[in-house]
């Protein structure tokens, strides 16, 4: 275990007594006051201290819930990546980042850096000929017209933002389900026509960009430490994401930090229009 996962487990397991710690103190004080109350008959006892101590435990149950229903899982899963148990479908985990990445690398390049995000609203675009639709897929075809999609979802979603020496990945973390439009004719942006020479899955679409087709980025300050980034490329695709200031607080994603500013410093680097508002 390295000393970043180190870090983390003795920042989860801190956490987690120090959230029992003031659960179990509010519940003591709450039990004190009554015991001490009750031989009184509760004869002293105003509104305003009865509204206090409600407080009072409600600040002990929201304490007990985060240090149960948060941070215990988290130390569980610590244990078990410890062990070398690790779960396929946890996404806070490096290594799973890469694999997913990887698998939409342009031939000959390799991932120089990869984060967690969250996708706010997305919408892809792309043209395609000589092909037909037919289920979830385009497969070629000489008497294929021009076929132009949309991709899009509006809903929140976990995925995976990473970069290469010349494109940008962008991969959900589980199977989402997409807004799908077709349609015989372009809507006027710069189109990059792509001819289908093979069956192309429609879930594959929209996750492999050059990065010199980033039309414009704009990042800001979201809250505890997160990065909101709207991207948007040539072809009117776009991305509206969320990128946490931690990769989880298992310490399975040690590098999330660093990869985020690579990542940002990159997209400000292949396009001057690249804000930073801060």
């Amino acid at each position: 275990m390295d000393d970043e996962r180190k870090k983390a487990k003795k920042r989860v397991r801190g956490l987690f007594l120090l959230c029992l710690g003031i659960a179990l103190a509010c519940f003591g004080f709450f039990a004190c006051v009554v015991v001490t109350k009750r031989a009184d008959g509760f004869a002293d006892v105003s509104d305003t201290m009865v509204g206090l101590y409600k407080v009072i435990v409600l600040i002990g149950v929201f304490f007990l819930v985060l240090a149960f229903g948060y941070l215990l899982p988290a130390m569980l899963k610590q244990r078990k990546s410890e062990r070398g148990e690790h779960d396929p479908s946890e996404m806070f985990d490096e290594t799973n980042m890469r694999r997913a990445l990887e698998k939409h690398i342009p031939d000959g390049e390799t991932l120089v850096a990869g984060v967690h995000a969250v996708s706010r609203e997305t919408c892809i675009k792309a043209v395609f000929w000589k092909c037909i639709l037919e289920d979830d897929r385009l497969i070629p075809s000489e008497n294929g017209r021009l076929l132009a999609l949309s991709k899009s979802k509006y809903a929140a979603y976990d995925l995976y933002l990473g970069i290469t020496q010349t494109s940008m990945i962008i991969v959900g973390c589980e199977r989402n389900q997409y807004y799908y439009q077709f349609d015989n004719m372009p809507d006027g942006k710069e189109a990059d026509v792509q001819e289908v020479t093979s069956d192309l899955l429609l879930q594959d679409i929209g996750t492999c960009f050059r990065l010199a087709d980033v039309q414009s980025c704009e990042v800001k300050n979201g809250r505890m430490g997160s990065i909101k980034c709207f991207i948007t490329m040539k072809n009117g695709s776009y991305f509206k994401l969320t990128i946490p200031k931690l990769g989880g607080l298992t310490g399975d994603m040690p590098h999330h930090a660093e990869y985020r500013e690579a990542i940002i410093a990159r997209l400000g680097t292949v396009n001057q229009s690249c804000k930073k508002i801060y």
